[in-house]
Parts: structure tokens; sequence; C-alpha cells
């Protein structure tokens, strides 16, 4: 590109060489023609001026041209980046929104089988604690430290000690005991939507007899002992569980005589149908 710098020299480069050339063709001639060599110096000054312009004007234009083209290809470049980035956020815009519209609906879903295991679990509630308040009227006759009835895990628990139930080391249900399985039974009754299931436990100590093999078969003897009386208070059989956990689920230490009176013990452990097995029924 020509700057103002060059084109400067240029024309005082291009008006020296002309001067030159003049003084020496002046000094040729004769003295006569003085006056004609002054115009004729003149002329060539004006032309050179009117060269000198148009070579500069040229010059400008060249270089507006160039810059004009720089500007265009740089205009060209940034718009093509630009369009790249914008196709790109439109896909990422159009991914973005189909997957809120997927999250939006899985949302809405998830909204209602909340609201759907809230009602369940308020009417589950419902039931066990109705259900403790009328086992708690039935067996008010006995004693504390013989029946207990708890609420634990969404199930509820009716613990009957074995001084309630067995002479130790048997199976066979005493007259009392009858009794409060039986008052037990007709309150379940009234709760068709309830599954039982009853657990036998024991202490650690080994067994002395020859009737039973080992603190496992007892307590399995004596939880089926009491299903069998529940059966007989009027539950059908369909309802009720047996099942022996022997000594390896103590809720006392076995190293007291108090700790192991503790885990000698009956669980009948009810649990409300949900309501799709209720609906099934």
């Amino acid at each position: 590109m020509i700057n103002s710098d060059n084109y400067y020299y240029f024309c005082q480069k291009k008006t020296s060489n002309y001067l030159k050339r003049k003084t020496i063709m002046s000094s040729e001639t004769s003295n006569g023609n003085k006056g004609s060599n002054f115009w004729v110096w003149v002329l060539g000054a004006a032309l050179l001026v009117a060269s000198g312009f148009y070579i500069w004007d040229k010059i400008k234009s060249k270089n507006k041209i160039e810059d004009l083209e720089a500007e265009k290809t740089q205009i060209s470049a940034d718009f093509l980046k630009y369009k790249t980035e914008n196709e790109s956020m439109e896909a990422n815009y159009t991914d973005l929104q189909r997957r809120y519209d997927v999250l939006n609906e899985q949302l809405g879903g998830n909204e209602t089988q909340i609201a759907s295991y809230k009602a369940q679990l308020a009417a589950k509630d419902s039931v066990l604690n109705n259900l403790k308040n009328s086992l708690k009227t039935a067996l008010v006759d006995f004693k504390s430290d013989e029946i207990k009835v708890e609420n634990r895990d969404g199930k509820l628990y009716v613990i009957m000690l074995d001084k309630l139930l067995f002479k130790s080391g048997n199976a066979e249900v005493e007259m009392k005991g009858q009794k409060a399985l039986i008052a037990l039974a007709k309150e379940l009754s009234n709760n068709p939507n309830v599954g039982i299931m009853v657990e036998g436990h024991t202490d650690n100590i080994p067994m002395s007899g020859k009737t039973y093999k080992d603190n496992w078969e007892l307590s399995s003897a004596r939880a089926l002992s009491v299903v069998r009386c529940l059966s007989d208070g009027g539950l059908p059989q369909k309802r009720l569980a047996a099942v022996g956990r022997g000594e390896f689920y103590p809720i006392a230490s076995n190293t007291t005589e108090a700790g192991r009176a503790q885990n000698r013990r009956t669980e009948i452990i009810l649990t409300p149908f949900s309501v799709e097995k209720q609906t099934a029924k």
C-alpha cells in the first residue's frame, strides 16, 4: 500500500528531475527564447502538479478499496462464525426444551404418585392407630408386663411375654394366655384388612429336655400354638402365619434374668393391607 510519505517522496523526486532537465535545456537555448522557456516551465510544473493529484487520488482510491475488501472479508468471516454459533444455540435450545418437557411430564407423574403414596400412608396410619386403641381396650384386663402394644416400622406389634402364655420349655398355651388370644382374635375379626404374622422368640439358654431339639424348634412350636388359638378364636387360617426365630433376635441382654425374661416372648405382627390388595380382595 502507498501512503502519504511515499507519495511525497515520489513527487519530490519527479519535480527535481524535471527541473534538472529544464535547467540543462535552458542553458542550451539562446537568450531570445528566455520568455518562451519560462512558460514551458510553468506549464510543465502545472502538468506535474496535476499528474501528482491524479496519482494521489488513484492511490487513495486503491487504498480505500483494499480497506473495504479487508473489511468485507472480516465481516464475511464474522457472519459465518455467528451463523454457526446461532445454529448451535438453536440446536441446544431445542434439546433443552425437549428435556424440559420430558422432565416436566415425569414430575407431574411423580407428584401424582407422591400424593397417592401420602394418601395410602395416611390411611394405613389411621388403621393402625384405630386398631391399637381397640386392642388396648380389648386387652385391658391384662397387665402391661404381660402384654404390650407398639407401633413400629409401619406395623403394629402385640408382644406377649412367656409368663402369660407358656411354662418353661413347653409350647402348650396356658389358660390365661388362651383368654388373651381369644380376646385378640375377636377384635382382629373386626379388621379383615390386616395381615397377621406370629413370631416365637426365646432366650439363649440351651434346651435341657428331649421334647424339642433346640430353641429354634421350641420357638416354632410356640408360634404355631398361638396361631391355632387365634384360629380357634374365629380368625381365618389364610390370614395367619407362624415362624420360629429362636434366640437370634433378642430385645434385651441375655446376661441377666430380667433380660432373658424380655427375650422369651411371642410377637403378633399386624400389617394393614395396601389399598390395591384390599381392592383385589
